[in-house]
């Protein structure tokens, strides 16, 4: 997958205030991808980065029982998105069956879902010392495009 570098830049800016858990300035980052293209390519992105990294806390492909503890505790962290167990595993469940997320959630979740996740599993993976979610980012990124 070839990243484009504006998109990459536009969803970087939108995780960091994911992360740091600040709903009006994430709100606000959201609107940056008002166009079809940009929406779409940044869900690739997060799909594809989201996908990756659960692989990487599970261990390789998770299990129902991990797929079911990684949404609990993402929602629980998550919790000023408001995203909950059920939509958080069943957004991990079809980006990792394949299946298209239209057909498991409303569009307008999905995005949310796609961001509020991504954030969670980036800066919820053991780091190294002085190792940051985005640290971490950019390797997943070099493994995704890497990989075709």
């Amino acid at each position: 997958m070839k990243i484009d570098d504006r998109v990459e830049q536009l969803v970087r800016d939108t995780l960091h205030w994911a992360v740091k858990r600040r709903p009006v300035e994430f709100d606000e980052a959201l609107k940056a991808f008002s166009d079809e293209s940009t929406r779409q390519q940044a869900m690739e992105l997060l799909v594809a980065v989201s996908a990756f990294v659960t692989a990487d806390i599970c261990g390789g492909r998770p299990s129902s029982g991990q797929l079911q503890e990684l949404a609990s505790e993402v929602a629980e962290a998550e919790a000023w998105s408001s995203a909950s167990s059920a939509e958080v595993e069943a957004f991990l469940a079809a980006i990792l069956t394949g299946r298209s997320l239209p057909d498991v959630l409303p569009a307008a979740s999905a995005v949310v879902l796609a961001f509020v996740v991504a954030a969670s599993l980036l800066s919820m993976r053991p780091k190294g010392e002085g190792e940051w979610w985005f640290n971490y980012l950019d390797k997943v990124e070099a493994a995704i495009e890497a990989a075709g």
